[in-house]
């Protein structure tokens, strides 16, 4: 019997899955469940399915077959008799789903669960999760799991995880590291700091050292810089120049470090194209790359353990999963509890609508436009998680908007007038019930807890929880959601307008007016109101509407900005503004940008700051002369050239591939620069420039990638006050200082030092 967490899984022969336990004597104990994983295939015959099974190359793949009774589709009413294959190779699911693809059209055969990875299906399975306190007892090739936790639970207990961060040093013969050249030393750095640095001999024995460093640590995590895009990549081709490829052991699993068979992809996500490196995997162990996971970097280790927990997907794979696919997974787990199958490709269709259905319909949400420039005690109440609160208290779902079962539903969506389900919980809000009432008592916990330490893990653990409650609803309307549907989504957004309308006439009845109103927040003004008026608005909305709405606070003042190209046109989310409690609250402008260089964003900060010792806005006025002496600080920081470079990079996403820029964009030509010195670049990638001489004629002198800078380079320096004047127009233009004035300030001092 053994007794600890379940640190990590995954398929490694055929029919077997391999689990590693943390025990709390800080042994790994690596046990072995012979399990096959499945998928599912339907079809309008059963002579089909069965005329499937005579096929060699698809008896190949499996083990057994049966048919079993499930639900097809999320909307489905009744069970279908639906065809199990399973696999000898859980880690085949894709290629025998291709295999049935090729032997007829998309229609004719149905695949389903090709997409729940053998890990996640396990867990769905045995009622395992991440990082879960089990006792586990291995006998005859199987396993028998006792949970000891609960995926409920908000008190649960981690392990003790050892962890080493990973750092090669290359011997460069040029100005960035290549897979051809030598390794110069290699760095293994504790926790606390302490470094053990392997430098002796050949490459040959600091590789060698370093796989038998590794398996005498023990470590649980190894952490690197950019161990998907680099590091281990570079360790797997020194390995196979020295023709140590099977030695090159960093997992617990006897398993060498092998060449990924694609470097990675990239992808169009909400407008942007990004890119995915391949991930490099330490069985084991969990590999984690800091410059490729999102809730990693955003929550930390506490945050990732809780999504990862929460949606029954292994810690290696949360780490550089996006959002949406953890909580995808969560939907699955509760759509194989119910017998639901998971489609391999979505095929819910969108109901039909006329172009007026469209007019009524697709609208998004509402928005109050801002009332341009500057305002005073003006208080700010926004919904809390109003969108997937709407979804899990109106039941929205694929399969509950217009579901086939409740046709004389009294539940109607507004406007549009479809009907929700009243029979049965939707797979989307049962999913987000849990997700909600966790949060709501993380945020209770913060509250009560006198222990920083403890404090700030329970902020890592409901922050992570709130960028699912963010996803969630654009998921919805995702084209390649398995549970999506646009229907569903427009439905959400029909209630939050009602909801949003109906608090702004709750407000208007209590005497406040609208200042501005964006989808589910309002900023409103009552001449006298003080904070306990604003306090009972939200409680009368509250008991009024059923929706929890909170009271942020009062501003001294508050600036909406316009447009940058059409100043009497306002943005919706561009504005700053002073609360009564001094904080500061800025949304859209240079400081939230991550392509704002760290010099500029201090600038603002800084200006924002003075500003903010005002008392209303006659005071903030008078604090404007501060303010541009700040300005005249930094402009004289650049002229003076005391900026460090680093202070200066601005970061980019590549928009497309290399050869397909037509323009000499700036990022573009960073890109090419390190191309030329040997980098291989993708669409989605982040450039790293520093501004060098923008206005030259020639491309080359512009713009310097920042990883090619040296001791000789130097900046743009009026390039750069052009920026920081544009960043000051942000805050002071509605205070009455135009961009082109402020680019005089600060220009013009530069004209007096080159005349003299």
């Amino acid at each position: 019997m053994v007794r600890g967490w379940l640190l990590d899984l995954y398929p490694l022969e055929e029919g077997t899955m391999v689990v590693w336990i943390k025990c709390d004597d800080n042994r790994a104990v690596r046990l072995v469940d012979s399990w096959h994983h499945c998928i599912y295939v339907a079809a309008d015959q059963k002579s089909l399915l069965l005329d499937l099974l005579k096929r060699d190359e698809i008896r190949d793949f499996i083990v057994d077959w049966a048919f079993e009774s499930k639900f097809e589709s999320i909307v489905d009413l009744e069970r279908s008799e639906i065809l199990r294959l399973t696999l000898k190779d859980a880690r085949k699911a894709q290629q025998l789903a291709k295999t049935i693809q090729r032997h007829a059209p998309f229609d004719v055969y149905r695949i389903y669960n090709v997409d729940v990875s053998p890990q996640q299906a396990y867990f769905y399975e045995k009622e395992l999760f991440p990082l879960a306190l089990v006792e586990a007892e291995e006998a005859n090739q199987h396993v028998r799991w006792k949970v000891l936790d609960s995926i409920e639970a908000t008190d649960y207990e981690i392990p003790s995880l050892t962890s080493l961060k990973l750092r090669v040093n290359v011997d460069k013969q040029l100005k960035l590291p290549s897979f051809d050249d030598q390794i110069k030393s290699i760095q293994l750095i504790s926790k606390k700091g302490e470094a053990l640095t392997i430098d002796e001999g050949s490459e040959t024995d600091k590789i060698l050292s370093l796989v038998k460093t590794i398996r005498q640590l023990d470590p649980d995590l190894i952490h690197t810089d950019d161990g998907d895009t680099f590091t281990l990549l570079y360790l797997i081709r020194r390995a196979e120049v020295n023709h140590l490829q099977d030695q090159l052991i960093l997992s617990r699993e006897q398993d060498p470090l092998k060449w990924p068979k694609k470097l990675g992809n990239s992808y169009f996500s909400y407008g942007k194209i990004l890119y995915k490196p391949a991930s490099q995997k330490l069985y084991g162990r969990v590999h984690i790359d800091e410059s490729n996971t999102f809730i990693g970097s955003s929550c930390g280790l506490h945050g990732l353990i809780e999504v990862a927990r929460l949606c029954r997907i292994p810690v290696h794979t949360a780490l550089r999963a996006s959002i949406g696919k953890c909580m995808s997974s969560l939907q699955f787990y509760n759509a194989t509890k119910r017998d639901i199958l998971i489609p391999w490709k979505p095929t819910i269709a969108e109901e039909f609508k006329t172009v007026w259905d469209l007019m009524v319909a697709d609208r998004g949400g509402f928005i109050f436009e801002p009332k341009l420039g500057l305002h005073e005690d003006v208080g700010e109440i926004d919904f809390s998680s109003l969108y997937p609160m709407i979804m899990a208290k109106k039941n929205i779902s694929a399969e509950t908007v217009s579901c086939k079962c409740c046709q004389d539903s009294t539940q109607l969506v507004p406007e549009v007038n479809y009907h929700v389900c009243q029979k049965r919980r939707g797979i989307v809000p049962n999913s987000l019930d849990l997700v909600l009432e966790k949060r709501r008592i993380y945020k209770e916990l913060m509250k009560r807890a006198t222990d920083p330490g403890l404090r700030q893990v329970f902020d890592a653990r409901q922050a992570s929880l709130k960028w699912i409650l963010v996803c969630c609803f654009g998921y919805l309307g995702f084209h390649n959601a398995k549970f999506g549907r646009i229907d569903a989504h427009i439905s959400v957004c029909a209630y939050a307008r009602k909801i949003l309308l109906d608090a702004v006439r709750i407000a208007e009845r209590n005497g406040f007016s609208v200042v501005h109103g964006i989808v589910d927040s309002l900023w409103l003004k009552k001449r006298g109101a003080g904070e306990d008026d604003y306090e009972n608005l939200c409680e009368e909305i509250r008991d009024e509407l059923g929706f929890p709405i909170s009271f942020e606070g009062i501003y001294k003042w508050i600036a909406f900005l316009s447009s940058k190209v059409h100043d009497q046109i306002p943005v919706l989310n561009r504005y700053f503004g002073i609360f009564r409690s001094g904080e500061v609250k800025q949304r859209g402008i240079e400081t939230r940008r991550h392509d704002t260089p760290s010099f500029i964003t201090r600038f603002q900060e800084e200006v924002l700051q003075t500003l903010a010792k005002s008392s209303d806005l006659q005071s903030a006025y008078n604090l404007l002369a501060e303010a541009l002496q700040i300005l005249r600080n930094y402009s004289n920081l650049i002229r003076e050239g005391r900026v460090p470079l680093e202070d200066l990079v601005i970061q980019r996403g590549l928009s497309k591939n290399l050869d397909e820029y037509e323009n000499n964009t700036v990022q573009a030509i960073a890109a090419r620069q390190l191309q030329r010195e040997g980098r291989q670049l993708f669409a989605g990638q982040t450039i790293s420039y520093i501004i060098t001489d923008f206005y030259s004629k020639n491309p080359w002198n512009r713009v310097l990638a920042y990883e090619l800078i040296t001791s000789k380079t130097r900046y743009d320096v009026v390039k750069y006050l052009e920026l920081l004047a544009y960043a000051a127009s942000t805050i002071l233009e509605p205070f009455g200082y135009a961009r082109e004035r402020l680019e005089q300030i600060v220009l013009e001092d530069l004209h007096q030092i080159s005349i003299a």
